[in-house]
């Protein structure tokens, strides 16, 4: 048995690839389209906020295609990182009357125990084509 797959295989994996390659360039196309999106959003609230505050508009409802806006606040919490957790780790330990030494330890211990996951994916390479002389 030859290493050539079926023909009918072989046209399935071509259709299957060509597929892929569309819609992991309309994905590309369409982040950078959010991301512009969103940082024009962005700026455009950030003068609408300005704008409201210098007219004494703060506390104001302004109603506007079927929607309503105002300047309210919400609370986000921050970046679960290594650098925060080290330092609070570090501050805990203090407080409980532990070792820095203890604290740097759990530390380690949570960085080497991170549950690491394995995925198999397509990489897409950009190669520039190959130029024949005319």
């Amino acid at each position: 048995m030859s290493g050539t797959p079926p023909s009918d295989d072989k046209a399935k994996l071509i259709a299957a690839v060509r597929g892929w390659i569309h819609m992991d360039n309309l994905t590309e196309s369409f982040n950078r389209q959010a991301s512009n999106s969103r940082a024009l959003r962005d700026k455009h609230e950030e003068e609408a906020m300005a704008l409201m505050k210098k007219m004494g508009l703060g506390a104001s409802t302004i109603q506007v295609s079927g929607a309503t806006l105002q300047l309210t606040k919400k609370k986000s919490p921050g970046s679960l990182t290594w650098t925060w957790l080290n330092k609070e780790t570090g501050a805990w330990a203090r407080s409980a009357g532990l070792s820095e030494k203890q604290s740097q330890g759990l530390s380690r211990w949570l960085q080497d125990h991170r549950e690491v996951k394995e995925v198999e994916f397509l990489k897409k390479t950009t190669t520039t084509p190959v130029q024949t002389p005319s």
